[in-house]
């Protein structure tokens, strides 16, 4: 039997899998995909802290972000620049191939084209069933999967309660070397659009939406500031849910559940790489000693749940509170804002926490400026 069984091969099952595995574990990931990385789904924007808190692998990097250009409605914008880096810009096959290496190198296992269909609880361990065939058994699961797995709730811990759904395509572009981002309720109401520069010469066009995400795609390709720099017709777009709030419950006996099948995501962004990192380090952390204590019950794995919603939960509860005003606004509103931002010391408080993971202390100084200087036009009716 088994350690431990991770279902989910991207980054934060592979990490998962390298810490238990250096702790001397017996650990194998299952991948339902054929290759690790594969489909790419994300932007590969990965903030700075990330990289140094985690000794992320570098060598998949294609851009070092140090400027940001926001662009609003009624031809508003704000130019973002940080002296040090801010982010990175990696190719994720490569980024999450790299990481299942390391896990491999810990003395992992890596089972690729196999999907778990269930994982049946007992005394005794767990039970991993497969497609398309076969089971595994382990004395514990770590769930990491995406965030439409059903498995999460077939073993009661409920399910997420809602999703905005990205859109993106990579294509070949001119002349788009900075991170765009696009504001403004014909593009993406209550959400934003971004253009990422990636390999030279291509970037990364794309929206979150909650509604119509590769309909509202086609219409951001089209816009004027857009379709000009398309040195290519693009492919067909990639699409995939976002959760919008975390589980009921992320540990129940011999199961915990981390990254985006937990809600673990910048819910302003929808970024999961780094909170998932946090998060599984605490599951690392908390498994180990259960495992070495053969004490796996709900009880003991609740420290997990407690641990991580501490680390993480405001983040969380405030990326959802500016969502729901963001989704008020119309576009007068929403210029509004963006030049008092630039005015009023918001950008500067983003400088000097030189962040790209934690916003709570930018929205809380949002709300403020909001409660001095709302215009009437900043509620839709």
């Amino acid at each position: 039997m088994l350690d431990v069984v991770i279902v989910g091969g991207g980054p934060v099952g592979c990490y998962a899998a390298a810490g238990l595995a250096r702790r001397g574990y017996r650990v194998l990931v299952i991948e339902e995909h054929p290759h690790i990385g594969l489909p790419a789904r994300c932007t590969g924007l990965i903030g700075e802290e990330a990289f140094h808190r985690f000794d992320l692998p570098t060598e998949p990097t294609q851009r070092v972000v140090n400027i940001v250009n926001v662009y609003g409605p009624c031809g508003t914008a704000v130019r973002y620049t940080t002296a040090r880096p801010l982010a990175r810009v990696v190719h994720r096959p490569q980024f999450d191939a790299a990481l299942a290496a390391r896990a491999q190198a810990a003395g992992a296992g890596l089972q690729l084209g196999a999907r778990v269909t269930a994982v049946q609880v007992a005394p005794t361990g767990c039970t991993v069933s497969l497609a398309p065939g076969g089971s595994v058994r382990a004395r514990a699961v770590v769930l990491a999967t995406g965030a439409r797995s059903p498995l999460p709730g077939q073993l009661g811990l409920g399910q997420l309660p809602r999703f905005i759904f990205g859109a993106q395509v990579e294509v070949a572009v001119r002349e788009v070397e900075e991170v765009e981002v696009y504001l403004g309720r014909t593009l993406s109401p209550g959400s934003f659009a971004w253009v990422v520069p990636s390999a030279p010469g291509h970037a990364r066009i794309g929206l979150m939406a909650y509604d119509h995400p590769a309909a509202r795609l086609a219409n951001l390709l089209q816009d004027d500031r857009i379709r000009p720099r398309l040195a290519a017709p693009p492919p067909p777009p990639t699409v995939a849910p976002l959760p919008l709030g975390t589980l009921p419950a992320t540990a129940t006996d011999r199961v915990l559940v981390v990254g985006e099948a937990a809600g673990q995501v910048k819910t302003t962004t929808g970024g999961g790489v780094y909170f998932g990192l946090l998060a599984a380090a605490i599951a690392v952390d908390v498994l180990a000693g259960a495992l070495a204590d053969d004490d796996l019950g709900r009880d003991r794995l609740a420290a997990y749940d407690r641990r991580w919603r501490t680390v993480l939960g405001r983040e969380i509860r405030m990326g959802l509170r500016l969502r729901r005003w963001a989704r008020r606004l119309d576009d007068a509103a929403i210029a509004f804002f963006l030049d008092l931002a630039a005015r009023n010391g918001i950008l500067e408080t983003v400088r000097r926490l030189g962040t790209f993971d934690w916003h709570a202390p930018v929205i809380r100084k949002l709300f403020g400026a909001r409660a001095h200087s709302a215009p009437a036009t900043s509620r839709r009716r």
